[in-house]
Formats: structure tokens, C-alpha cells, sequence
């Protein structure tokens, strides 16, 4: 006689469990990164050599069942593949631009090229269709642009099991750089006076929206997300901060 208790517990153990292929599938594109990035910079040259791989890993997402992934599997998932195929358009024109806005634009972000599912994608539509309708900003902070003002490229892939981690690092890391996250200081009025300001990167401006739901704006967003020195500051502003934009360095960041 079959022992359907077994059977029912069995299908219910395989519902909850990660699919193994998700789990293992950015395991590649994580030794690249460890291999070929630091410090937010980009060995190009070094990746070049090692292009197959890079090939490889974006011959795997391409055929990826992404509908059988879990919520943060999917998050990963796009994440990974938008940086991937970043670092590949830049090879793709590697060693001839000193910057991503040196391809036209039709053959950059609106270029729908990239196979993920079996269906053709842009940068864009991975972006905007699939990573910002999942209302988490702190996507913006991961991926990259491959420009020196973009957050940073991280040495490692993103993964399910350690996404908030990820995430939340990385978004702290940005604002702690005064280069290209967050200044913030007293500043000279145009008449009299002193104003408390915050120079901010441009992605808090472009996707304003994005860090402006559930009644929260992008200050609560800095107060959750800066450095506590500059929480401090904020917190004692919050009245009269103004918020002004920092300068976008859009530089290949090449190693």
C-alpha cells in the first residue's frame, strides 16, 4: 500500500524549497566579479580574456525559467542579469569609449538584444518593466551603470538567501561616499543666512517616485540609509533641508 502521508509531505517539502538551479545559477558570474572587479572598478581588459564565461553565464539566463523562481529569486535574478549584460555592451565596445554614453542610445539601454526566458529584452524593460514595479529603491543601488557616479559594482553576485543583506549594504555603502551618494553641510544663502543642504545623487531625483510611497519620502529614505553622522544632521534639518543634486561623473569605470 502506498504511504500517501509520505507522498503529501514529500511535494510539500519540494513547494518550500529554492530550486537548485536558481541557487546555482549565478555561481559563475559570481567568480567573474570576484576575479575582475574591486573597490568599485572594473578590470574590462581582464574580462575580456575571460569572455567566454561571461558568454556561458549569459547563455544560462537566456533560458532561465524565471515564473518558477521565488519573489527574491526573481529579484536576484534581474538584478545579475541587468549588470551582466552591462559589463557585456561594454565589451562589446571595449577599448574604443571612455564612457557607456559613448554608444548611442539605441544600441545601449533601449537595445532589445539581451535574451532572458527565451524573450528578447532591453536594459530599459529589465529596469523599468521588472525591477522597479517590485517597489524596493534599494534596486537602484544595485545595479550598475558602468560609470564612476553609478553605485558600485560589487564583487559578488546577488543571491536569494542574502538579498536583504546585499541590498542594504550596498545602499549604505553609496550614501556613505561623499563622491557620488551624499554631502551634507551648511551652505551660504543667496541673500543672507545659511542653509542645511544636501547634495544627493541624481538617482534620487530621477526615480523620485521610487523613495516617495506609503507616506515616506527621500529624507526618510536618507535617515534609514545614511551614515549616522549625517542622520544626525538631517534629523535635526528636517524642516528646512534643501536638497540639491551632485555632479554625475558618467566616466567608464574601468580599472
Amino acid at each position: 500500500m502506498i504511504d500517501r502521508t509520505w507522498i503529501l509531505a514529500a511535494a510539500f517539502a519540494l513547494l518550500t524549497l529554492s530550486s537548485p538551479a536558481a541557487a546555482e545559477l549565478h555561481d559563475s558570474f559570481g567568480e567573474l566579479l570576484a576575479k575582475h572587479v574591486a573597490n568599485g572598478e572594473v578590470d574590462y581588459a581582464g574580462l575580456r580574456k575571460d569572455e567566454a564565461r561571461l558568454d556561458a553565464y549569459l547563455a544560462t539566463i537566456a533560458k532561465a525559467d524565471v515564473a518558477k523562481m521565488t519573489a527574491n529569486e526573481k529579484k536576484a535574478f534581474w538584478i545579475n542579469a541587468y549588470n551582466a549584460f552591462t559589463i557585456k555592451l561594454i565589451l562589446n565596445h571595449y577599448p574604443g569609449i571612455e564612457s557607456i554614453k559613448d554608444i548611442p542610445r539605441g544600441d545601449r539601454w533601449n537595445w532589445e538584444g539581451w535574451v532572458v526566458g527565451g524573450e528578447k529584452q532591453s536594459l530599459d524593460a529589465i529596469e523599468h518593466e521588472f525591477l522597479r514595479p517590485l517597489g524596493d529603491p534599494r534596486i537602484h543601488f544595485a545595479i550598475n551603470c558602468a560609470s564612476f557616479s553609478c553605485p558600485d559594482l560589487i564583487a559578488e553576485a546577488y543571491r536569494a538567501e542574502a538579498l536583504d543583506e546585499q541590498l542594504d549594504r550596498v545602499t549604505r555603502a553609496f550614501f556613505a561616499n561623499e563622491e557620488k551618494g551624499l554631502r551634507y553641510g551648511m551652505e551660504s544663502g543667496f541673500l543672507s543666512g545659511e542653509n542645511a543642504t544636501l547634495h544627493v545623487s541624481e538617482i534620487l531625483f530621477w526615480f523620485r517616485e521610487d523613495f516617495e510611497r506609503d507616506g515616506r519620502d527621500r529624507v526618510d529614505f536618507l535617515l534609514r540609509y545614511a551614515p549616522k553622522a549625517a542622520q544626525t544632521f538631517i534629523a535635526g534639518h528636517r524642516g528646512d533641508l534643501k536638497l540639491k543634486k551632485l555632479d554625475y561623473d558618467w566616466a567608464l569605470n574601468d580599472k
